[in-house]
């Protein structure tokens, strides 16, 4: 009899560190799983080394640089250029939709941003003070469309976001550590997240305003550098720098 009551005994303390143990890890914050993206579409662009993508104002083109040669290119949806003009600098790598008529552009090499119409006229364009090698610079931006604030990355060593006021301001930097580097940027208007795109660490992270992670997604792209979300037709667009390729996703 006493031999039944010590093994009941044991059998409940046993469960009671299991039940223990479970509270502990269902209450500890885990990092969110990094869960893959369902391939949907490849499609060849003649943008030589593609580095940066943006939906048009009416969202029926995409906007992208080339980073060999200094041009803005304008895309249908398939991909097909429909307009291209060059901008005075090099090392593009990043592009942004202010409005109908605006684009702000990232030139890597010298750490500026340059807001030219989309006819290719330059308006102004700002200096970033930023340390490092040359071909680890600034490589992202976005815009907040709802509150006209500006959010760049700087690539790596180190590496960073930055957010500007509309004038390019600076409001803050932050170093992150997300990733091994940082290629490209986009907000997300229906939930005001970004979602930054990684090159070496083949990855997309959800983040909040300040750069706190949320989840983030696996992806298999050869040098990803441009990166676009479609929430209302559930699509995730990246261009390849490597592969001069239009890459688009079903969203989960």
């Amino acid at each position: 009899m006493i031999s039944i009551i010590k093994n009941c005994a044991n059998t409940l303390i046993i469960l009671l560190l299991a039940l223990s143990h479970y509270k502990c890890n269902t209450n500890r914050q885990e990092s969110p799983i990094a869960r893959n993206l369902y391939l949907q579409k490849v499609t060849p662009i003649k943008v030589p080394e593609p580095s940066g993508l943006a939906l048009s104002f009416d969202d029926n083109y995409f906007w992208s640089v080339g980073d060999s040669d200094s041009k803005v290119y304008k895309l249908d949806l398939s991909g097909n250029i429909v307009k291209s003009f060059i901008v005075n600098g090099e090392d593009l790598e990043g592009v942004t939709v202010i409005d109908s008529t605006n684009l702000a552009v990232i030139l890597e090499r010298t750490r500026e941003v340059v807001v030219v119409d989309t006819s290719g006229k330059e308006i102004k364009r700002k200096k970033f003070d930023l340390k490092g090698k040359l071909n680890e610079g600034l490589e992202g931006i976005c815009i907040d469309v709802i509150k006209g604030d500006f959010y760049l990355l700087n690539e790596k060593r180190p590496g960073l976001l930055i957010k500007t006021d509309n004038s390019f301001n600076e409001i803050f930097r932050k170093e992150i550590k997300l990733a091994k580097d940082y290629s490209d940027i986009f907000f997300s208007k229906d939930d005001s997240t970004l979602w930054i795109l990684s090159d070496e660490s083949k990855k997309i992270i959800q983040t909040d305003l300040n750069g706190k992670k949320i989840k983030e997604y696996k992806i298999n792209v050869d040098q990803p550098e441009g990166l676009v979300i479609d929430n209302k037709n559930k699509k995730l667009f990246i261009v390849s720098d490597k592969k001069e390729e239009l890459y688009e996703f079903k969203l989960p």
